[in-house]
């Protein structure tokens, strides 16, 4: 993945290397329990995918944190992946305040490359 920044009169693609260090998985999650299955739910690219059986003694819907797929701090699911987690930390919402440190350092070249070229903008991501 790709973080793309526009000048005025350039585009700059900057590679994303996840370290990961898990942080967006235990802050993030959007995995959710659903008591009636007894199940965990979580959303990829082909719609609603359910797995690993937990226990619980909630009746309502539960948001899980940290990720339930996080297993020694790497992404246990990562081919399939929910869509909020392929699209972090370049999403819509970027870092959310996570401080992810992949992030800092796509920030920290665009620092130097602004001195040498002038102002960028973030416009988005590009998937590889």
């Amino acid at each position: 993945m790709y973080a793309i920044y526009k000048g005025k009169e350039i585009e700059v693609l900057i590679p994303f290397e996840c370290k990961q260090c898990g942080k967006c998985c235990e802050e993030l999650s959007q995995c959710v329990y659903d008591p009636v299955e007894r199940k965990v739910i979580a959303e990829n690219e082909l719609g609603l995918f359910e797995y690993l059986e937990i226990e619980t003694e909630s009746n309502s819907p539960v948001l899980i944190k940290p990720c339930p797929f996080l297993e020694d701090g790497k992404c246990s699911i990562h081919p399939i992946r929910p869509e909020s987690c392929r699209e972090f930390p370049l999403g819509k919402n970027l870092d959310q305040g996570i401080g992810c440190p992949a992030l800092r350092e796509i920030h920290e070249k665009v620092k130097g490359l602004e001195s040498a070229i002038g102002e960028l903008e973030f416009t988005g991501r590009l998937e590889e």
